[in-house]
């Protein structure tokens, strides 16, 4: 099948946020922008499900906190509404078989945990403010970081399976990895993007305090409606070939030639593509050494959200069963009930093997 041939100055690889901002941006500016995107949508990581009766839950990335400055600002120039997630009430814990109510960020663990977790937090939360957001790798043990991994210094900076019970959670959640599967330099230079620990897992001036109205796909959705007929669908891209006059990007069902390209996909897609000349090779590593995590999202859907009326939140976290924590997810009108579960790191990936009746 022939290629249909275009020209641009700018042409971007991804369609999701990041991908689409940066069209949006070229085209304030006056520049020709053409968005090739290998999914019939946009969106990328963001992606809402439609729930019987209306409203919307996501599939994908759906939390904003305030200080996520980016994205409230891209929210509310795309005239997007956001409205609180749910965090009335206590809060479950299921622990050591026993399960808790309590209200507030700190759960009921026995007093020997809360002060290792406590002293652990404080530890950890001031080597994260040492890593310097714009050159990670400039910290003064940035190497030293780098060569340990998150679960070596868990294991040397706690003394109770409580409080290494919490920081397995914190890695799961904030990470969607296992505390093995990165090193401790990343997570401070993480953790201190996000503004400290309880920040990160926080809901009430953390990082899932608010919620989109219409789903945060609905952000993707205006940005694309703002770029109209310049977002090509069912265009993944195999090659980027560079020369004296610019770049010539090939994708299924196009051929487009161009001065610049912004390749806006994740590093290890981005690594699938044949590029020519060749990637530098600290560039083409990046890309072999930068593996997403690995998540399964669990929307539960009642008839209503029966757990308000008991006093509850909707937020478990626990040890006893394949999901680790969950969230009050129910849409801006309350009309249904639902309830987000999280299967990450190691448990997304055994459950992630199985079919869907399996997983069901």
């Amino acid at each position: 099948m022939g290629r249909q041939k275009m020209e641009s100055d700018v042409v971007v690889v991804g369609a999701g946020l990041a991908g689409l901002s940066a069209a949006r941006a070229l085209q304030a500016s006056g520049s020709d922008v053409v968005v090739l995107e290998a999914r019939e949508r946009v969106g990328g990581r963001v992606v809402n499900h439609q729930l019987p009766g209306g409203g919307v839950v996501e599939m994908g990335g759906e939390w904003i906190g305030p200080s996520q400055l980016r994205v409230n600002k891209l929210v509310a120039e795309l005239g997007i509404e956001t409205f609180p997630t749910y965090d009335e009430g206590e809060h479950l814990l299921d622990l050591n078989g026993r399960v808790k109510r309590y209200t507030g960020e700190i759960p009921p663990l026995p007093k020997a945990a809360l002060v290792d977790l406590g002293q652990s937090q404080l530890r950890f939360d001031r080597l994260a403010k040492r890593v310097p957001l714009e050159a990670p790798w400039a910290a003064d043990r940035a190497e030293r970081w780098d060569e340990e991994t998150f679960a070596t210094w868990i294991r040397r900076n706690t003394r109770t399976a409580s409080a290494r019970f919490f920081w397995e959670v914190f890695s799961e959640a904030v990470f969607a990895a296992e505390p093995q599967d990165f090193s401790l330099l990343y997570a401070l230079a993480y953790t201190h993007a996000g503004g400290g620990v309880n920040s990160l897992i926080g809901v009430r001036n953390g990082a899932q305090q608010d919620r989109v109205v219409g789903g945060t796909q609905l952000i993707a959705q205006r940005l694309a409606d703002m770029l109209a007929d310049n977002v090509r669908f069912g265009a993944a891209v195999r090659r980027v070939a560079q020369d004296a006059a610019g770049v010539v990007v090939e994708a299924d069902g196009y051929e487009v030639r161009a001065r610049r390209a912004i390749v806006a996909i994740p590093p290890v897609l981005a690594g699938r593509i044949t590029y020519e000349p060749l990637l530098p090779a600290r560039r083409d590593l990046l890309t072999q050494k930068m593996p997403a995590g690995s998540v399964i999202k669990i929307n539960v859907i009642y008839d209503t959200p029966f757990w308000r009326a008991d006093g509850l939140s909707g937020q478990v976290a626990g040890d006893r069963s394949p999901v680790k924590f969950t969230f009050d997810n129910s849409p801006s009108s309350a009309t249904l009930g639902v309830i987000v579960c999280f299967l990450e790191g190691a448990q997304a990936r055994i459950f992630g093997r199985l079919d869907v009746s399996e997983r069901r």
